[in-house]
């Protein structure tokens, strides 16, 4: 699917990174807003856009944890799967605020946990890109330890984020009507104090827009990667294969979900052989997907974080 795409369509996608808005896009690539626009819309069909926060500025920590045991989605959760390989195993991905870390691993009966101190997606370059210098430095650099903010954002914030993460190009307004309709508390506001927010806020905190495809007629796979440069093995799968979606790398450790076909999966073994990386649990492929949408706002306590149940069952997968 990410194979059998244009120039102009590579183009704008490569131009998201960097981009928050349509306009901001459109400079970027070089390309009319009329046409961008068009072309965002057609590539919603094969994409899911999605505006990726500096997660430790909001005191949230990506976070997986794989388990054989049948337990159910802790608070904060926002993707499970039920995947079987040699063996059965339950995953659960959320954003879990940092002092809650341990709890959701624990709720979660996590064998292995992994936080994501990196995050990797689908890149642009998968496209044409033929070849990784498995020996590049960056590449094989150890994730960044990071200490997550201490504060809650307020609520006004959470309630654009909870929206317009999933939902990059949406009217604040729309974004902040659809969470007072969904529940839990939030004051009247105003759209002036709406822009205020975001512009003050939220924008700072946002590192830019990712795209990644998805076939919702073909299975998930997932696959842990365990040693030193298994972060250096997510960051190279993410450059050379289409069908790759995300990846949470922590030190030693990292765990790629894609979509891939068998000319991928030898390219993705090519490279855990090169860099001499561990797949202790093989292949797995999902059987189940349960999707989250978190109502963050729900969550926060003068400006403090509550363990609270807040997700709510939405149909597209969510990657944090």
């Amino acid at each position: 699917m990410a194979e059998l795409l244009g120039e102009e369509e590579l183009r704008i996608l490569a131009s998201l990174e960097k981009g928050l808005t349509v306009r901001s896009i459109a400079r970027t690539a070089g390309l009319p807003y009329s046409r961008v626009l068009r072309r965002l819309e057609e590539l919603s069909g094969r994409f899911v856009l999605r505006l990726l926060p500096r997660f430790g500025e909001l005191g949230l920590v990506p976070t997986a944890t794989l388990s054989r045991v049948d337990a159910g989605p802790p608070p904060f959760t926002t993707l499970r799967v039920r995947a079987g390989g040699v063996e059965e195993y339950r995953v659960h991905i959320g954003l879990v605020p940092a002092p809650y870390l341990e709890r959701f691993s624990r709720d979660a009966a996590g064998e292995v946990t992994l936080r994501g101190l990196e995050l990797a997606y689908w890149s642009p370059l998968s496209a044409s890109q033929r070849s990784v210098d498995l020996g590049d430095e960056r590449l094989l650099a150890l994730p960044e330890e990071q200490k997550p903010a201490g504060r809650a954002p307020d609520r006004v914030d959470l309630a654009l984020l909870s929206y317009k993460i999933g939902h990059p190009f949406m009217k604040l307004s729309e974004a902040y009507l659809r969470a007072m309709g969904s529940g839990g508390w939030l004051p009247e506001v105003s759209r002036q104090a709406l822009a205020y927010h975001y512009r003050r806020h939220v924008k700072p905190r946002l590192v830019g827009l990712r795209a990644y495809p998805l076939d919702p007629d073909e299975p998930l796979q997932l696959v842990y990667l365990e040693g030193w440069r298994a972060p250096a093995a997510a960051r190279a799968a993410s450059m050379l294969l289409p069908g790759f979606i995300f990846a949470l790398i922590d030190r030693g450790r990292a765990l790629v979900l894609a979509q891939l076909d068998s000319r991928q999966r030898i390219e993705l073994y090519r490279v855990v052989r090169g860099l001499r990386v561990g797949m202790p649990l093989g292949e797995l492929l999902a059987e189940d997907v349960e999707t989250y949408q978190l109502r963050l706002w729900e969550a926060e306590e003068r400006r403090s974080w509550t363990y609270t149940w807040t997700g709510v069952r939405v149909k597209k997968p969510f990657f944090p």
